[in-house]
C-alpha cells in the first residue's frame, strides 16, 4: 500500500469518525446511549479490580458507567491505546467486558477484529457488538445509509461464534433512518422505542450480545459414580426401577 493510499484511508476514516461523532450527538445517538448503558450495566456490572475494553472510533462509553474499573479505549483519536484494532498488544483473558462497535463499516476485516476482542475477553467475559448504518463505509453506494443493519443479524452472530463465543441476545435499538432531520427522531422517538423489539429485520441498530463460556473440566476418573449410566430393560425401564 503506497503513501497515497494511506492518506486516503486516512481520511475515510476521519470523515466516518464525524459522521459518527455527530450522530451520537443527535437525537436518536442520545437514545441508543441510553440503552447501550442500561444493557451494560444489566449484563455486565463492573466493580474494583474489573477491566473494560472498548474498541470504536468514537468514544461511547462515559467515564461514570464504568466506575473504578480499568478501561481502555482502542480506535478512536482520543484513545489511551493507540493500535490496530485486530492485533492488540494485550494480553489473552483479561478484560471482563468488551464493546465492540461499527466493525461493520469501519474495518476492513470485521471478523479478524471479533476474533482478537474475543481473545482478550475473561472466560465468562461479555462481548458486546454494536452496528448502526448512519456512516456508511467509504466507497459505498447511498443506498447503503437506508438499508436496515437487521437484514444483518444472521451476520452478526456468526462472526460471535465462530470466535467461540455464545450468543446470549440481540436486540435491535430502533428503526428509523440516522439521515431522518431531527425534528422527525424528536416526534418519532416514541414510536420507535415501542416498534424496534416488534420488527428486528427493520433496525437501523442492532446490538448483539455475547459470552465465553469455558467448558468445565471433567472431574477424575476415580470420583465419577459408578451408577451414572444405568442400564435398560428391553421394555425402557432401568434395572433399579
Amino acid at each position: 500500500m503506497d503513501l497515497k493510499d494511506r492518506a486516503e484511508k486516512a481520511f475515510h476514516q476521519a470523515f466516518r469518525a464525524d459522521c459518527l461523532r455527530d450522530w451520537y450527538a443527535g437525537m436518536q445517538g442520545h437514545r441508543v446511549l441510553e440503552l447501550l448503558r442500561r444493557e451494560l450495566g444489566s449484563l455486565c456490572p463492573l466493580r474494583f479490580r474489573d477491566s473494560f475494553l472498548e474498541l470504536a472510533p468514537v468514544p461511547l462509553v462515559r467515564p461514570e458507567w464504568t466506575g473504578a474499573a480499568w478501561t481502555v479505549q482502542v480506535g478512536s483519536g482520543s484513545a489511551g491505546l493507540h493500535a490496530e484494532p485486530d492485533r492488540l498488544p494485550l494480553a489473552s483473558d483479561t478484560f471482563s467486558c468488551v464493546l465492540v462497535a461499527h466493525a461493520g463499516v469501519s474495518s476492513v476485516g470485521p471478523d479478524a477484529v471479533i476474533a482478537e476482542a474475543a481473545r482478550v475477553l475473561a472466560p465468562e467475559g461479555h462481548l458486546f457488538l454494536l452496528e448502526i448504518n448512519a456512516c456508511p463505509p467509504a466507497g459505498a453506494s447511498s443506498l447503503g445509509t437506508f438499508l436496515p443493519v437487521g437484514l444483518q443479524r444472521r451476520v452478526y452472530r456468526r462472526w460471535l461464534e465462530q470466535a467461540g463465543l455464545g450468543v446470549r441476545r440481540q436486540r435491535t435499538l430502533s428503526l428509523l433512518p440516522g439521515q431522518l432531520p431531527q425534528s422527525l427522531h424528536r416526534r418519532l422517538g416514541r414510536v420507535d422505542a415501542l416498534a424496534a423489539p416488534w420488527l428486528p429485520f427493520l433496525g437501523s441498530c442492532v446490538l448483539t450480545v455475547a459470552r465465553r463460556r469455558d467448558a468445565a473440566p471433567l472431574p477424575p476418573r476415580g470420583s465419577r459414580l459408578r451408577w451414572s449410566r444405568l442400564s435398560v430393560r428391553p421394555g425402557g425401564a432401568s434395572q433399579w426401577a
